[in-house]
């Protein structure tokens, strides 16, 4: 039976390696997650603000179409009033351009003559005449759908205002002018001691027609000048001499 010497030390078992740990391997840069979150928000960002300028495009686009179809339209509405209005202010008087109407010439010598008491040749002729002169200018002016013409055409309140405001007070003249001549004619068969009290009603008549024309001429100019048509030299246009309803 053997025997174990003595002082011999048992021998260690040798020290294990050490557990090798995982080691992470991280993705490329624009495959990393954040990364990839950033860029999206980024790029959400940009489509938004494309989609915000090109929709701002559109409607930028889309205006000036409009306003250039509107300010076609008016400049039409404009021409065809002028054209009535030319039409139907020439047949009782002259236009310049750039200057109020001179209407009814005789009336006015007519109508002075009777103040002074005495009848002039062809008085009793030339009062028919304007009163015949008036109606066809009025007729006309009357029918005209000026309200239709304008509707729809983007026209600011002032706008329609002048328009309309030019059509009524030109009938309205026309009408003051058609009374007085009316009047004027009353004074022809009348005493010669009262000849001069009604002829100066007539002068009143027509000095009032004078006043309302004067008023219709400055809101036609305004209005034709609101919408680019202009006879005289560009000027500051004024406020509406007066309300009108607007165009319905």
């Amino acid at each position: 039976m053997a025997i174990k010497g003595k002082g011999k030390t048992k021998g260690r078992p040798p020290a294990r390696a050490p557990r090798r740990a995982p080691v992470e391997v991280k993705p490329p840069f624009f495959l990393r997650r954040r990364v990839q979150v950033a860029i999206a928000f980024v790029a959400g960002i940009l489509v938004m603000l494309l989609a915000i300028w090109i929709t701002n495009g559109l409607r930028t686009q889309n205006a000036d179409e409009n306003a250039k179809t509107q300010a076609s339209q008016q400049r039409t509405a404009g021409q065809q009033w002028k054209s009535q209005v030319e039409s139907s202010l020439g047949r009782v008087g002259t236009l310049s351009p750039g200057a109020p109407p001179v209407v009814f010439p005789d009336l006015a010598t007519t109508i002075t003559a009777l103040q002074k008491g005495s009848v002039p040749d062809g008085a009793a002729a030339t009062l028919k005449q304007a009163q015949a002169d008036a109606k066809t200018a009025i007729d006309p002016l009357k029918a005209y759908k000026l309200s239709d013409q304008i509707r729809d055409t983007g026209m600011t309140e002032g706008q329609v205002n002048w328009f309309l405001n030019s059509q009524t007070r030109f009938v309205q003249s026309l009408e003051l002018y058609s009374q007085a001549a009316a009047l004027a004619a009353l004074a022809i068969d009348a005493p010669k001691d009262q000849r001069g009290a009604i002829a100066d009603s007539a002068s009143d008549l027509q000095g009032k027609a004078s006043e309302i024309l004067q008023q219709g001429w400055s809101d036609y100019q305004n209005a034709l000048g609101s919408v680019q048509i202009f006879d005289s030299p560009l000027q500051s246009l004024t406020g509406p001499t007066g309300a009108s309803g607007g165009a319905s």
